[in-house]
């Protein structure tokens, strides 16, 4: 079998529109948060505050979740972008084995005020920052080598040549027309709410910065104070590993 290209993510961190970008290359087959569905929508729900009434589909159990992805990239590449936390608890090296582990990471100030505009109440485990960097440390440990990381400003800011390295680094070419594309509804990307989560994304056309100007800032809000104080070292981490844009 070969290996699943997985981006790794905290939510809100421009990793929605990556995917798009994956999707646009037409040589991958990509997944959209599949472990999510496991995480919160599955008889073996890790959360059961969040969608406490939602019907629970054995389908997206983990290990039934897992073999699918595993049987699609016996026969094509296969993508996916999720959540460290969604699978955190996974994470031995037989399951991060399957993947070429890849990660992107977004400042705290910036991901946090979007997470908040969406769940007031998400919890700390929510922000996903401790899990991505656990998780990065165990795969740099199984594989022998630092995971390709890259920032979310620099794939906005710099799209094409974080998108080139990002190729380099794991090793598929890169295709410059993949990085527009179509503004369009796309049902694929709807586990969440309908699809609120993510319509920056389903509509846009490219990489771009997204006005933020309805956002609560950090500095305003208690909760957000005591997040971005737990989220920051993790990503501080993080972005000290990763990949340097010219």
């Amino acid at each position: 079998m070969r290996k699943i290209l997985a981006l790794w993510a905290t939510v809100r961190s421009t990793s929605t529109v990556f995917e798009n970008m994956m999707r646009q290359r037409g040589d991958f087959l990509a997944f959209h948060e599949p472990f999510g569905l496991s995480y919160y929508n599955s008889p073996e729900r890790r959360n059961t505050n969040r969608y406490p009434d939602i019907e629970l589909n054995p389908e997206y159990n983990y290990q039934t979740t897992w073999q699918r992805l595993k049987q699609q990239a016996d026969s094509q590449p296969v993508f996916i972008k999720d959540m460290a936390y969604f699978m955190f608890h996974l994470a031995d090296r037989e399951f991060l084995s399957i993947f070429e582990n890849t990660f992107i990471v977004r400042h705290p100030a910036k991901m946090l005020p979007s997470l908040y505009d969406k769940w007031p109440d998400f919890t700390l485990e929510e922000t996903g920052y401790a899990q991505l960097y656990k998780l990065f440390e165990m795969a740099k440990e199984f594989s022998g080598k630092t995971p390709v990381v890259i920032e979310s400003d620099d794939l906005v800011q710099k799209p094409e040549a974080t998108v080139k390295a990002y190729c380099d680094a794991v090793g598929i070419p890169f295709i410059k027309e993949a990085l527009e594309w179509e503004p369009k509804f796309r049902p694929e990307l709807t586990n969440w709410d309908g699809g609120t989560w993510v319509t920056n994304a389903m509509f846009s056309t490219g990489f771009k910065e997204q006005n933020t100007d309805n956002y609560v800032a950090v500095e305003d809000n208690e909760h957000l104070q005591n997040a971005y104080e737990f989220c920051l070292p993790y990503y501080e981490k993080l972005f000290e590993n990763r990949i340097r844009i010219a």
